[in-house]
């Protein structure tokens, strides 16, 4: 059994920073320090998906804001306002204690990771693939880089970038218009003005 100096080995879990910077509000503009329970920087503990939406949202626990030290709080975030995901072991009684305890008296524990590989592949592709990718009527979902790819295929399609923000990638089955040249007057050449499908204020 592995051990931690004199403490044994009693389960897997994955950990996550706490962004130094979160977006909030239409689109994703709004910037803030970390969130409100948990500092820019905190690390947390992260519990394998329980709702089955892939993990768009996240139970953790970890140090409140000015517990200094003292105990665990286990609250539910976007996942995307986390960052620098990895597997590690878990030795300490309490916080398996936070992270499993029932969401209400007398429900079940809560499940935990399997195994470490389950662990490692998951932080893998939460840290890879931070952007939820969806398409224009619904018939595409996965994850994808940030910023996100330009097109996707899915079974023999090609799906191209409509827009994105922080929250996720909004792909569509129809290719983006050609650039058009623009004259200002009859005695000018024409400019060349992309009219491409991202803007910044764009919101999913």
């Amino acid at each position: 059994m592995e051990t931690a100096g004199d403490s044994a080995l009693l389960a897997f879990g994955v950990t996550a920073k706490v962004a130094d910077q979160t977006a909030h509000g239409d689109g994703g503009l709004e910037l803030r320090d970390g969130l409100g329970h948990f500092a820019a920087g905190a690390r947390v503990w992260v519990l394998p998906p329980q709702w089955g939406d892939g993990g768009e949202k996240v139970l953790v626990a970890g140090r409140h804001r000015g517990s200094r030290g003292r105990g665990y709080a286990r609250i539910v975030v976007p996942r995307r306002h986390l960052t620098g995901f990895r597997a590690r072991g878990i030795y300490s009684p309490a916080l398996l204690t936070a992270l499993t305890r029932p969401l209400r008296d007398g429900g079940p524990r809560l499940r935990m990771w399997d195994t470490r590989e389950e662990a490692e592949q998951t932080a893998g592709l939460w840290r890879d693939y931070p952007l939820e990718a969806r398409a224009e009527g619904g018939f595409l979902w996965r994850p994808v880089t940030d910023p996100p790819p330009a097109e996707l295929e899915d079974n023999g399609r090609t799906y191209h970038l409509a827009h994105f923000n922080a929250y996720r990638a909004i792909y569509s089955p129809h290719p983006p218009p050609p650039e058009q040249p623009q004259r200002t007057s009859d005695n000018q050449p024409p400019i060349w003005r992309s009219i491409g499908p991202i803007s910044a204020t764009d919101s999913c």
